[in-house]
């Protein structure tokens, strides 16, 4: 198997992230399509100065951030020029320091969902004869009020075709991936919305209690025995005296 060449590149915050995506040849390889899915995600923290990124689905979800916009700029013309005279690290970081210089859009501000993900369906892969090259760019941050984040995420710079990594984690099959998986990331905290404090409930009076119909007739038999027991004394008392 060939080796390939890293290709996709990502910057978070300050450190520069390598997303290990390899190509094969710059010559254009393969025609159709493919889809590139982002999955927004906030840290409380930045990552570790390098993170691979194999363009799989990460399984290890961290909190999703909702109203993030992102831009797609086809910039194939531009790389495959710039590359010619440099490296591709170097090239890379070119591209991400001048992002403003790149205006051809391939695909308008989509905003990401309640999962934190937004998905850009049916790419080209070639461009111009060639593989086509993206840069994909923050152009929307989140409602403050709902998430705090200290910047946007550096743009990412994707090179077709993007292969299928092996088991073992380091190396990549021939296996071409028709759908990619990207994961730019945003140090920052949710803003928790402040608990408006419940005015207390007034203490409600006690009701009178009524009797119910059995308990009425119970009281009224016993208040009936204690008159005729009464009255049999008082009529015994009066039939003593008279005799």
């Amino acid at each position: 198997m060939k080796n390939k060449s890293l290709f996709i590149k990502i910057t978070l915050l300050l450190s520069t992230l390598l997303v290990g995506i390899f190509t094969g040849q710059q010559a254009f390889a393969d025609d159709g399509t493919i889809d590139i899915v982002i999955h927004k995600q906030l840290w409380d923290q930045a990552p570790d100065a390098a993170i691979q990124n194999t363009g799989a689905a990460d399984q290890d979800i961290k909190d999703p951030i909702e109203g993030v916009g992102f831009t797609i700029y086809d910039i194939t013309e531009d790389y495959y020029k710039l590359v010619k005279g440099s490296d591709e690290t170097t090239t890379i970081q070119m591209i991400q320091e001048n992002v403003a210089d790149y205006q051809k859009i391939i695909r308008e501000q989509g905003l990401t969902d309640e999962k934190g993900t937004i998905k850009f369906t049916q790419l080209p892969k070639s461009s111009g004869g060639k593989n086509a090259v993206y840069l994909i760019v923050e152009t929307a941050l989140p409602d403050p009020e709902k998430v705090k984040v200290e910047k946007a995420a550096e743009p990412l710079v994707v090179a077709l075709p993007v292969y299928e990594m092996s088991t073992d984690g380091k190396t990549y099959t021939d296996k071409e991936l028709a759908t990619v998986h990207l994961y730019p990331k945003n140090v920052g905290t949710i803003v928790e919305k402040p608990v408006t404090p419940t005015k207390p409930k007034k203490p409600s009076k006690p009701k009178k209690r009524f009797p119910q119909t059995g308990e009425a007739k119970s009281f009224l038999g016993i208040l009936g025995i204690l008159l005729i027991g009464t009255a049999i004394i008082l009529w015994r008392k009066y039939s003593v005296r008279n005799n």
